[in-house]
């Protein structure tokens, strides 16, 4: 009796472990994610898995008094292409990922 309990709880525990370790598709990040730049615009795109991404961009704004700032572009899904117009130099850009 005792060693059916023990395979039972094993075999339970293991069901647990795997549901709880394999995400399912709505929680996978986009992935294949690529930036660039083309005057003041700043773009994103991602290629695979689901979810959104926004493209993301920080620098100087072409007016000092501004100073350091960033900016992030609408969120969009897997496949489309988040712009963002960044009037300035552009020191950093990126793509946000969301579930």
């Amino acid at each position: 009796m005792r060693n059916r309990f023990t395979a039972l709880s094993a075999t339970a525990l293991l069901t647990a472990s795997l549901l709880v370790s394999t995400a399912s598709p709505a929680q996978a990040a986009p992935t294949g994610c690529t930036t660039w730049q083309v005057g003041y615009m700043v773009y994103s795109k991602c290629t695979g898995g689901t979810g959104t991404q926004a493209v993301y961009a920080s620098g100087l704004h072409v007016n000092p008094v501004w100073g350091p700032f960033a900016l992030e572009g609408p969120r969009v899904g897997v496949g489309e292409i988040s712009s963002v117009n960044f009037p300035g130099t552009v020191q950093y850009r990126g793509t946000v990922l969301y579930n």
